[in-house]
């Protein structure tokens, strides 16, 4: 098994780990990362927020010159996945921008549009980003609730036509990337549609914007302030009869309007019309959370590069320090566990012909795991590398910025955990396979965590809720590394059953309290599953290096990481101090 994620002078192990984490998708991805590595734009203190947001709309033409057109991008899922990868990893400013202008925008005309002039006119337009697409969903007093929002589209039957209004301060749209007025955008608008007096609930609406030229009658749009990361040009944008023809109205085959203009619809579910509609949303909530996930792969794999280098009191390398080894060995842990759960949601997500019956669950239990776990795992990594963590050179901070990010964008972790939790309640099943007779003792107790928190849940408690889709996030995560250990042999695949014992080992221990009072955890299967965690960190820790290097990040894909090059050479080649031997000695 080989991979081209890894020089080709890799270890075997390291190419079936490899194999592992990018789940198969060596083709597609290694294009992408070639893409990519051509568009780096090494961080420069110098360089305002506006000029980064600038830059990232350059990236993302490039990228596209390189991959493209858009709409084959959007429509290729391996290709789209990898795209969120690698921009998380080398590209962090192109990041953020990617869901709204390939899944969002394009995914909704490809997904609900018909093909019509005026929507082969705006693909054309986003094909080569000439025009970003930009999705226009949450709203200043009403956030992304969609069934809650105000904007209205008044269908006028004779014209046939709709005109946007923006009803009250609070349906403002917060924060779309629209501000630069540079960059003509393509947006789609979530907008509740009014048809002969009816609220008909919300679609999407085409709207281009070319601010440069002249910004459309009946539309307004003010810069918002800075924000701590993730630099974009956010906005709030307001409607007072913006027009928008009948061909821009993005209903899919739910809903159309007769010859004499009255509104039809085969869903009469007003809830079902609104699931329809942002179906996009659950590719776009899994890229992000896959991307973050990348990120912090990234960010370990620099930081045991630089725990390698690091000297520490009597010459000891930081790699080989207990309060060092332990706590990396544990996020690795994590992040194969995660990466295994992604991989699962975005095959999930990728076969059109046959959709996963539990895609859109798996999807809103994925993003907050996901996300949660990179967050986890880059704070360990900042904190390891002391002071180097902080400068923007050695990305850290800007995966932090991005996955912070990713944390509100598409749904809230909080608030999407509480939705899927209400839903799992609402089947009153779970997706979780049955775990076997003979399955570890660590993933019966988390499948039976699972179980349990759902036959017990009260879906009118929000914290119920999240509790239970936590827990069978955490015990999917745990299946899916399980069962994908069993498909490797030899090293590789005792590496990779070693983590899916320290990742059930860990998620178990973390929840001791819960399984006590619940009278699933005694103390000599407590005593076994620590005596058995402590085994594997001391053997886990050694393969460090290996579990990183797997990941596929390299130099040339963070030039500016000093901490993941040698660190001492790094740093002061950028001085004008010469020496007559090494600056430090090493």
């Amino acid at each position: 098994m080989t991979s081209t994620q890894t020089p080709p002078t890799a270890e075997p192990v390291t190419q079936a780990l490899a194999a592992f984490v990018h789940g198969g998708r060596h083709e597609a991805d290694e294009a992408v990362r070639r893409a990519v590595r051509e568009v780096i734009v090494p961080s420069d203190s110098a360089r305002t927020d506006t000029d980064r947001a600038r830059v990232a709309y350059e990236q993302l033409r490039r990228v596209v010159a390189l991959l493209g057109p858009s709409r084959k991008i959007a429509a290729d899922p391996a290709a789209m996945f990898a795209l969120f990868d690698w921009a998380a990893v080398a590209a962090p400013d192109l990041f953020p921008i990617l869901s709204g202008h390939f899944t969002l925008t394009i995914g909704a005309l490809q997904r609900l549009g018909h093909a019509n002039e005026t929507q082969e006119q705006a693909l054309s337009a986003l094909d080569d980003a000439g025009h970003v697409g930009v999705f226009l969903l949450t709203e200043l007093g009403y956030g992304s609730n969609v069934l809650e929002l105000r904007t209205e589209a008044r269908w006028d039957p004779e014209l046939r036509q709709f005109t946007l209004h923006t009803p009250t301060p609070a349906a403002v749209k917060f924060m779309p990337n629209v501000a630069e007025e540079s960059v003509p955008r393509m947006t789609v608008v979530a907008a509740r549609l009014i048809a002969d007096g009816r609220d008909e609930r919300v679609f999407p609406f085409l709207l281009p914007l070319a601010r440069a030229q002249q910004e459309p009658a009946g539309v307004s749009v003010h810069r918002l302030p800075d924000k701590g990361f993730c630099p974009m040009d956010n906005a709030l944008i307001r409607f007072d009869g913006a027009v928008v023809p009948e061909e821009g109205w993005l209903a899919g085959d739910i809903a159309h309007f007769d010859a004499n203009g009255r509104f039809h619809s085969s869903l009469e579910s007003l809830r079902a019309r609104f699931h329809h509609t942002i179906a996009q949303l659950q590719t776009g909530r899994v890229g992000l959370a896959c991307g973050s996930l990348a990120s912090a792969r990234a960010a370990l794999w620099i930081t045991v590069s630089f725990a390698r280098q690091r000297l520490t009191a009597s010459q000891v390398p930081m790699i080989d320090r207990d309060n060092v080894r332990v706590p990396l060995t544990l996020t690795a842990a994590r992040l194969y566990a995660a990466t295994a759960l992604g991989n699962r949601a975005r095959a999930a997500l990728s076969d059109a012909n046959a959709p996963h019956p539990d895609a859109s669950t798996l999807a809103m239990v994925t993003k907050p795991l996901l996300s949660a776990t990179a967050l986890a795992a880059l704070q360990e990594c900042r904190e390891r590398l002391g002071a180097q963590g902080m400068f923007r050179a050695n990305m850290i901070t800007d995966y932090l910025g991005i996955t912070q990010g990713v944390i509100t964008a598409e749904g809230d972790n909080q608030v999407l955990l509480v939705a899927a939790g209400r839903t799992l309640a609402g089947a009153r099943t779970t997706p979780l396979p049955e775990p076997s007779r003979d399955a570890p003792a660590w993933l019966q107790l988390l499948d039976q965590r699972a179980r349990t928190l759902l036959a017990g849940v009260d879906p009118r408690a929000g914290t119920d809720a999240a509790a239970l889709a936590e827990a069978t996030a955490t015990a999917w995560a745990a299946h899916s590394l399980h069962e994908d250990a069993c498909q490797y042999q030899d090293q590789a695949g005792s590496l990779l059953h070693g983590l899916a014992q320290l990742h059930g080992c860990d998620r178990v221990l973390a929840h001791a309290d819960w399984y006590t009072a619940h009278g699933q955890l005694d103390a000599s299967t407590a005593q076994d599953l620590m005596a058995l965690q402590n085994r594997l960190l001391g053997t886990l820790a050694d393969a460090l290096p290996t579990l990183t290097d797997a990941f596929g990040v390299t130099p040339d894909l963070v030039p500016s990481a000093f901490a993941a090059r040698d660190y001492l050479h790094a740093w002061s080649t950028i001085t004008p101090w010469h020496w007559d031997s090494d600056p430090l000695p090493s």
